[in-house]
């Protein structure tokens, strides 16, 4: 469907973790989500980190990364703006039906990226990060 790439920031119907444990297996809307990592699955597929980007304030116990103005327009975002860092999707974006638009809003810059990579690589240590396969 789409070729991402390390940065882009896509529209796609992210499934909170928390809807995950109730069952739910689909999104209840697209949102600007980010591509964070391309790897290799088990069966040799692409599978695809996705974060979460939000308008509504994160909760004291989530982690995130605040999206610096500049950062937000050139993904066409509004602010203010995070990036959940505490939960993602892992999907294969080529053959997804959870994307809503098979063009990337935008792209967020290497330096933030890395920023981005920092504090998930923090979630990951201290073993606080939910991940909700998607295929």
């Amino acid at each position: 469907m789409i070729d991402p790439a390390h940065g882009h920031v896509i529209l796609y119907s992210y499934l909170w973790a928390r809807e995950h444990d109730r069952g739910e297996e689909s999104g209840r809307k697209a949102r600007p989500t980010c591509v964070m990592l391309i790897m290799t699955g088990k069966d040799g597929r692409p599978k695809t980190l996705l974060f979460p980007i939000t308008s509504r304030p994160p909760g004291l116990l989530t982690r995130f990364v605040a999206i610096p103005e500049t950062e937000a327009r050139r993904a066409k975002l509004y602010t203010p703006a995070w990036v959940i860092v505490d939960e993602f999707n892992t999907d294969d974006l080529s053959v997804s039906w959870a994307i809503e638009d098979a063009e990337p809003m935008g792209q967020f810059t290497r330096r933030f990226m890395s920023r981005i990579a920092a504090e998930v690589a923090t979630a990951i240590r201290a073993t606080s990060v939910r991940s909700v396969p998607r295929r």
